[in-house]
């Protein structure tokens, strides 16, 4: 049995081939890390500061120097990434910036919701059983993995040259 790629590159488009509960699901990811993201910042939630981690891990102030020159910049460009998701998530088909979007939101998403669930590089199947509360968090990550992975496929995808 083959699944079709939720993502396949038709010239300078990406159809998109997800069901209707799929889309809804990011939808209301996106919704809710947009929500999120405009109510509060790094210093007062941990998966907020995943999503902005430190410019210079070893030096405070040249970070903090950093975030000064960038201002709200990297926090718009993901929350408009999370809208544009918001606003397409019904698509058939999407723009490659749209898909570029779709990619950033899906990624943020999955860095949320892993530092929320507190998933580390050596979680497994195993430490989410079916009765853990975070059971269902590590499946959405799973699918949200995936669904990264396809675009990125689908980006890699050579653009098919017209009939000569």
């Amino acid at each position: 049995m083959s699944l079709r790629a939720p993502f396949r590159r038709r010239r300078d488009r990406f159809v998109v081939s997800l069901g209707s509960d799929d889309r809804s699901m990011l939808a209301e990811l996106a919704r809710q890390s947009r929500e999120l993201m405009e109510s509060e910042d790094p210093s007062s939630d941990p998966a907020v500061a995943r999503l902005f981690p430190a410019a210079y891990r070893d030096d405070p102030l040249m970070s903090l120097e950093f975030e000064q020159t960038m201002g709200d910049a990297p926090k718009n460009g993901k929350v408009e990434a999370l809208a544009t998701l918001e606003r397409t998530a019904e698509a058939k088909e999407l723009s490659e910036d749209e898909l570029l979007s779709w990619m950033g939101a899906v990624n943020d998403m999955r860095l949320v919701l892993g530092t929320r669930i507190e998933i580390t590089e050596e979680s497994t199947e195993e430490d989410f059983p079916e009765d853990d509360p975070n059971h269902d968090g590590f499946v959405v990550y799973g699918y949200l993995t995936w669904l990264e992975d396809a675009m990125l496929r689908a980006l890699g995808e050579p653009t098919p040259r017209a009939l000569d």
